[in-house]
């Protein structure tokens, strides 16, 4: 079972085509076509079922799929650490992390890491924290940095910055003149806030509680830079972290409301598998952090 035939399953499942497959790896869709039938021919089973230009998934595809991934990794990080032992971090971090980090957090970190280390390449991807929990279990990512709570069952968590939300409006907002707006007056505004599944949306969640479980009229946005301009635009109000709009308060565009209803301080972290732990990438990364 030959590493190329197993990269090759793997992308077909993921890009759920086999020409999008082949382009990812930069080979022909014939040549994805027969990778796939050797596999099948050596482990005797049908592992796709066609039916005209769709698949589906075996029950064996779906043991192989799994198994693929692990090999894959362990394929990987045997070559890392043999080149570790040469002192040399090369080769791709894969990260995936939510979006204040992603966006807010992340790139003066990786700035760093790359002059350190410039031979490393960096991949980020940006979702919530739901879907970095699961790109980490899938080891479609290395590690994961988070900023809610997840399930964290057969993985390594670990903290490694402070957050804090604040209540943000556009200068000409309403409550901006309010000097300590109460809970009615936030009860009654406009919210803009994030999807469910987002730590920030999460957060928002238990600020409404807190002021008495009501249920605003909102509009929800898939990003923090979604959220942010709509408030600068003047739609609303909105829970954020303060990473996020640092530069915007300090330029009087926004304003933070000085409500009296406790806002709540949370924890980034980092989330990756116990096999990620001896990945030099995976180290490297998290000295990083922990000099921030």
């Amino acid at each position: 079972m030959l590493l190329e035939e197993l990269k090759t399953f793997v992308a077909v499942i993921e890009k759920k085509n086999f020409t999008r497959a082949g382009e990812s790896l930069n080979i022909s869709q014939p040549t994805v076509s027969l990778h796939i039938k050797h596999l099948e021919d050596e482990l005797k089973a049908s592992l796709l079922v066609r039916a005209n230009k769709t698949f589906h998934i075996t029950p064996a595809g779906v043991v192989l799929y799994e198994r693929a991934i692990q090999l894959l990794h362990l394929a990987e990080q045997t070559k890392e650490e043999i080149l570790w032992q040469h002192n040399e971090v090369s080769g791709i971090l894969r990260i995936a992390a939510s979006y204040t980090i992603g966006e807010s957090v992340l790139p003066e970190i990786l700035t760093r890491l790359h002059y350190k280390y410039p031979d490393l390449h960096v991949e980020v991807a940006i979702a919530n924290t739901e879907d970095v929990e699961i790109a980490v279990r899938e080891f479609r990512s290395d590690i994961g940095c988070i900023e809610g709570s997840v399930q964290t069952k057969g993985l390594i968590i670990q903290p490694f910055m402070e957050d804090e939300l604040i209540l943000v409006a556009a200068s000409g907002h309403p409550l901006t003149n309010i000097r300590h707006p109460k809970g009615a007056d936030l009860q009654t505004s406009h919210w803009v806030m994030r999807e469910v599944g987002s730590g920030t949306r999460e957060y928002t969640d238990y600020l409404l509680q807190s002021i008495g479980n009501v249920k605003p009229s909102k509009t929800v946005i898939g990003s923090n830079e979604g959220v942010k301009k709509a408030i600068l635009c003047g739609l609303g109000i909105a829970a954020v972290s303060i990473h996020t709009v640092k530069a915007e308060l300090d330029s009087g565009k926004l304003v933070q409301l000085k409500v009296d209803v406790p806002l709540q301080k949370r924890i980034f972290s980092t989330l990756y598998s116990p096999l990620m732990a001896a990945k030099k990438h995976v180290t490297v990364f998290l000295e990083e952090l922990r000099s921030k």
